[in-house]
């Protein structure tokens, strides 16, 4: 029998090939998909998304697999996160600064541990395997890319061809999240009405447009909602509101708790609101633990083995890279190896600060690493990601089918794998400020 991976494989073969039957179609179906994305809401700091023309491809197998996995890996981080609140030992294993320790400490987890998620991973499209790449527990993003990159999609022949001849489903990542709030709401001992929800952020670094698509869906299900900046809310000791003197009930927290601290005394209003229970915050700031990429080193420690069963920590040593902090005695062997390893500090967003050995020359890297600070960086095993072919513009601007490197995300809602996030890239660091692409994603019945 078919299995599902060498299943999903086929259906990306076949999708390419009926595709070159006709490539003038194929390149006016892309260029109206791409014409589509310029006027789109998937809008960042005035750059659209890129993409491909075949969208990412997986089956439900495949998607449950992963679910399953996700029962285990949010098994670790309870464990993690218990350890963290009861033993202080445990807890300066984190190094978090005395700001981000207090807030933590503070923070309500009673109502969920995770409220939102996406868990990004470098995922083998042919064996199963995977290897995490980071947690984003603070500001999980771009779930209106998915939508309207299928917005795009449906101006492709081949898309319609594939949808109408196969069962499949798209990652629905905005009615699923406003289910997941009100379920969280009445999870607190809140019966009677549905909560005034805010979308909070720094509006200055968040996805605005993604918002308003948020906030919308709130408001189609009953829940009166407003995108604010974290600076213009007030508390008055009572009652928590927003710009416009409307009272909120449950802020959706955008922002990150890094860009937080940088602001920490204009932001007071939502920390005090927490604190007081006069709010109820998605999500608190326990997601620091998971966020913060320290988690990936002390995930390694033995402290951390004690804590955890046979299969827990195989399953550690299955999916994460070997971590470490970076300190200036490790830069022979780093320099030496350079495609082996990648540099990140340890509480960043947008691989900010992020460089990997097989980008540079080894002149380049000697560079690096040399100028690298002796505190608050992390040493990782570099893992090349599993590469795909697809259509699309190379670094020229060239139209053609070329060799794609991919990176998975999985959103995770309360617990519950809701969807897929498929980005692909020319180059083995796969970000925007490379040549990042995001795919649609398709779950497919196999």
């Amino acid at each position: 029998m078919t299995t599902p991976i060498k299943s999903a494989q086929v259906l990306n073969l076949n999708y390419l090939a009926r595709a070159e039957r006709d490539p003038a179609a194929l390149r006016r179906d892309f260029d109206d998909m791409v014409l589509y994305m310029k006027g789109s809401t998937a809008i960042h700091h005035g750059e659209y998304v890129r993409t491909c023309y075949l969208p990412k491809l997986f089956t439900e197998s495949q998607f449950a697999a992963l679910k399953a996995d996700m029962r285990v890996l949010y098994g670790i981080f309870a464990k993690v996160i218990d350890a963290w609140y009861a033993d202080p030992a445990y807890r300066a294993l984190f190094r978090f600064s005395p700001q981000a320790e207090d807030l933590i400490l503070h923070a309500d987890r009673s109502v969920s541990m995770l409220p939102m998620a996406r868990i990004d991973f470098f995922y083998n499209e042919l064996t199963g395997a995977y290897t995490f790449c980071e947690f984003n527990t603070d500001g999980s993003s771009a779930m209106n890319e998915d939508r309207e990159l299928h917005n795009a999609q449906r101006l492709s022949e081949g898309y319609r061809n594939f949808t109408a001849n196969h069962r499949t489903r798209r990652c629905e990542l905005f009615d699923s999240w406003v289910n997941t709030v009100v379920r969280l709401w009445r999870r607190r001992g809140e019966t009677e009405t549905l909560p005034a929800v805010a979308i909070v952020d720094y509006l200055e670094c968040g996805t605005v447009n993604e918002f308003e698509i948020f906030r919308s869906r709130f408001e189609a299900a009953g829940l009166p909602a407003e995108v604010c900046d974290v600076r213009d809310l007030r508390f008055d000791g009572r009652t928590l509101t927003g710009p416009a003197g409307r009272p909120i009930q449950v802020i959706y927290r955008r922002a990150v708790t890094s860009d937080l601290l940088n602001h920490l005394a204009e932001s007071r209003a939502m920390i005090e609101a927490a604190r007081a229970g006069a709010v109820l915050l998605l999500g608190d700031f326990q997601t620091q633990i998971v966020h913060n990429k320290e988690l990936f080193r002390v995930l390694h420690r033995p402290e951390t083995a004690a804590l955890l069963t046979r299969q827990e920590r195989q399953y550690i040593a299955d999916h994460l890279p070997y971590t470490v902090e970076y300190t200036p005695d490790l830069a022979p062997r780093v320099i030496a190896n350079k495609d082996s390893w990648i540099l990140k500090p340890a509480d960043s967003y947008g691989s900010r600060g992020v460089h990997a050995g097989v980008e540079s020359t080894p002149e380049e890297w000697r560079a690096i690493v040399e100028a690298t600070p002796a505190e608050g960086m992390l040493l990782q095993a570099f893992h090349l990601p599993f590469v795909s072919e697809n259509y699309g513009f190379d670094a020229a601007g060239r139209f053609g089918r070329h060799r794609y490197y991919n990176l998975t995300g999985l959103y995770v809602y309360d617990g519950e794998p809701q969807g897929l996030y498929s980005r692909v890239s020319l180059t083995p660091i796969i970000s925007s400020q490379y040549s990042e692409k995001t795919l649609p994603t398709l779950i497919v019945q196999d």
